[in-house]
């Protein structure tokens, strides 16, 4: 009979193992995975990247003027965020031996910079997409958002031209290529 009892008692020892469940999650779903830090060479390694790719994304003999690095910031619970700032022509300057800044040569500008809008988009969209291949640490339900600020002299006409063009998707939407553009 003692074997026997010996045998009931450690059979029912898993039961007393079980982990139980706290009251607080039994019934509701788990919260949201949070981000694991990216590295601050992962993000400088980006900032390069985008420097480099804003500057060569036109004519090498027209370059496009990049006024300042990249910025890439992980904001907690949010996602990235990386800004930049650019002139898509390097324009002109007063000086003693150009004194003014004729018509011609201010529709030349505005001209050039309106046909380089869509290349910087698509600058842009790639960036996105890099950002979003790159920071897989992220939860893909968080942000990825890219700003480039767009510098324009006094003279100029800046009729239809954006001051800054903002993009941002979370980042599955980003790796898909489905990304937000706002222009302001």
């Amino acid at each position: 009979m003692k074997p026997a009892f010996a045998l009931l008692l450690l059979s029912l020892t898993p039961a007393w193992c079980q982990i139980a469940k706290p009251a607080a999650l039994a019934g509701s779903s788990l919260p949201a995975p949070r981000a694991a830090r990216i590295p601050s060479q992962a993000i400088s390694e980006l900032e390069r990247a985008f420097n480099n790719r804003l500057v060569t994304m036109a004519d090498v003999n027209e370059p496009v003027d990049l006024l300042g690095d990249t910025r890439g910031v992980q904001l907690d619970d949010y996602g990235v965020v990386f800004t930049s700032e650019v002139s898509l022509v390097i324009t002109p300057a007063i000086t003693p031996f150009l004194q003014k800044i004729g018509p011609e040569l201010a529709a030349r500008v505005h001209k050039r910079r309106v046909e380089r809008m869509p290349i910087l988009k698509a600058a842009m969209s790639e960036m996105m997409r890099n950002m979003a291949a790159k920071f897989t640490q992220i939860p893909a339900s968080q942000q990825i958002v890219l700003v480039v600020r767009l510098y324009y002299g006094g003279w100029e006409d800046t009729t239809g031209m954006p001051a800054q063009v903002i993009m941002r998707a979370d980042r599955a939407s980003a790796a898909a290529g489905r990304i937000e553009t706002e222009e302001r």
